[in-house]
This record gives structure tokens, sequence and C-alpha cells, in this order.
């Protein structure tokens, strides 16, 4: 009886279908240790920035606007005075679906007090949005190889119908 996991992927006994799985299995759990170690990069990486940065309101000067297929993402252009007195411009890289921001709008930024040019806005979606996302794919990811692989989760084999 030929049994068939996946588009490509058939199986004509239970051995090979376990076989087929315990390759899948570990595939998502490489996916997954990737994952984690990304999110830890990105949260080092965030921690050393809030460790060095100082804290100032800047003014939202102009909207970006990027278009993906048919939905557009709106990130704001902030300008901001250090403490030493010298006037910063950048872009954030964080953005939303529709435009949070208006110019002229007043904003929290986070700067690195020796590199000024390396600021974002202080927000938690700016400052800790990408380690979360990469730690929940992680996790997804992970309880899907570890399942497959220790049998937790239920999978029809040919011999079992």
């Amino acid at each position: 009886m030929i049994s068939s996991l996946a588009p490509g992927f058939a199986c004509d006994d239970s051995e090979g279908l376990t076989s087929t799985l315990t390759v899948l299995g570990a595939i998502f759990v490489v996916a997954g240790a990737g994952l984690s170690l990304l999110a830890t990069r990105y949260l080092v990486s965030r921690r050393a920035f809030l460790r060095n940065s100082d804290v100032t309101t800047g003014v939202v000067v102009a909207l970006g606007e990027s278009r993906d297929q048919d939905e557009t993402s709106y990130s704001p252009t902030v300008r901001f005075r250090t403490a030493a007195g010298r006037e910063v411009t950048f872009q954030s890289g964080t953005g939303s679906g529709k435009a949070s921001w208006s110019i002229g709008d007043s904003i929290r930024v986070r700067y690195r007090r020796d590199q000024p040019d390396s600021a974002e806005v202080s927000s938690f979606a700016a400052l800790w949005g990408p380690s979360l996302l990469f730690a929940l794919l992680a996790v997804v990811f992970l309880s899907i190889g570890f399942g497959v692989l220790a049998g937790w989760l239920p999978v029809s084999t040919p011999a079992s119908r």
C-alpha cells in the first residue's frame, strides 16, 4: 500500500513512512535550533543596545512607505538632538500597516551614545519584536520536530489504518 505524506513524499510501507517522518522531524529540529540562535542573537544585541543607549524625544519629520504586493507599511523618519547637541535623523526599521504616526508627532527615541546614528523608536515592538518573533517560531518548529521524533504527534501509518 502506498501512503502519501506530502507531495513528493510517497512511502510504500510503514518503515519508509517512519524514515521520512524522522527526516522531517530532524529538519524541523534543525530549523528550530537555527531560529533559537537568531532569537538569542537579537536578544543579546538588544540588551547591549539598551545598556549603551540614551533616551530622548524626537519629532516625526516624514513617513516612509513601502509596498509589498497589496499591503502598505509605514515607518517614521525621526529627527532628534543628542545630549551633546548633535542633530540626527533616522528612519525606523519598524513599520506598521497603518500610519501610526503623523508628521510633527513627538516620539521617544533610543540611540547609542557612541553612535547616535544607531537609533530606534523606543517601543516594545521596535526593541523586542524580532527577538520574540524568532523565539516563537523556534518554539513552534522545535515542538513539531520533537513531537514527530518522539511520536507525540499522531501520524497515521498504513499499518494503523
